[in-house]
């Protein structure tokens, strides 16, 4: 099945599955997807979005590509896609989980409604979407399951608690499910992306204090990082930490927490009484 695992990388012919699909990293990573000669398959909310997203997957690829909405949080929606996909298109070969959102609030202001869709959106959702096809995939022999979490689920920031800990949970689910799926070839691939440059922030930053702090040179363009991520499936690669720099300095967080705490609240101009805590 090594042979197998390998053709992945070119990704011709290949069914490919991607929650998030209509917006962001997602539709980069379908368009991405369908140029390398993949059979696109896109899950989202938003079936306007997604049919048009589709299209242009077919475009692109000259293949079929196929759109069902559906809400990832739900189960039941999840096993009614996946049914859909097995009978109108295919095994699975390729699982991407992009689905994700964001609030940047406060811990101590943050409401329990918000907290709750971002633990069933970022972890749960992208949990049992994993462990459904990793079942089917481990039948088959061979596979990729890749899944974004984000550089917040090593590097805290002010105002970010709930969604860096998803990221986090993420982060630490991918790594015990790697050594789970190993001996049946199949990749489990995480992305540890820093901030992008999709409508996220406007939905997770609405003061824009956030992002205010970010230089624009530090936004990963989707795009990019797309190829990036298609570059590396079917390898042996476990994560992709994107700025690369970025990613030593979650290095340097885990040896040095104190010191990395007091640079992120400098960095941030983060005081607990200026925010009212």
């Amino acid at each position: 099945m090594l042979g197998r695992v390998k053709a992945l990388r070119f990704l011709r012919n290949e069914v490919v599955l991607i929650t998030g699909g209509s917006s962001g990293i997602g539709k980069a990573l379908a368009f991405e997807a369908a140029r390398r000669g993949a059979i696109v398959v896109v899950v989202a909310q938003n079936q306007e979005k997604l049919a048009a997203v589709a299209k242009k997957c077919l475009i692109l690829s000259g293949r079929p590509a196929f759109a069902y909405a559906a809400d990832v949080t739900s189960p039941q929606a999840i096993d009614e896609v996946l049914t859909k996909v097995k009978h109108e298109v295919g095994a699975i070969d390729v699982l991407i989980n992009s689905a994700g959102l964001g609030e940047f609030t406060a811990a101590a202001h943050e409401k329990y409604s918000s907290m709750a869709e971002m633990v069933h959106v970022n972890m749960l959702a992208l949990m049992y979407i994993s462990r459904c096809v990793a079942k089917q995939m481990m039948d088959q022999g061979y596979g990729a399951i890749i899944n974004v979490a984000s550089l917040a689920g090593k590097i805290p920031t002010p105002n970010s608690a709930v969604y860096s800990a998803t990221k986090a949970g993420v982060i630490q689910f991918d790594n015990v499910l790697r050594m789970e799926v190993a001996d049946y070839g199949v990749q489990v691939l995480t992305v540890n992306p820093g901030p992008i440059a999709t409508p996220f922030f406007k939905k997770a930053d609405r003061t824009g204090e956030y992002q205010a702090h970010l230089p624009k040179w530090i936004f990963i363009e989707p795009d990019e990082l797309a190829r990036r991520i298609w570059d590396n499936v079917g390898h042996k690669t476990r994560e992709i930490n994107v700025p690369v720099y970025v990613a030593y300095l979650g290095w340097a967080y885990q040896v040095f927490p104190g010191l990395g705490d007091w640079a992120i609240k400098k960095f941030f101009d983060f005081q607990q009484d200026k925010k009212n805590l």
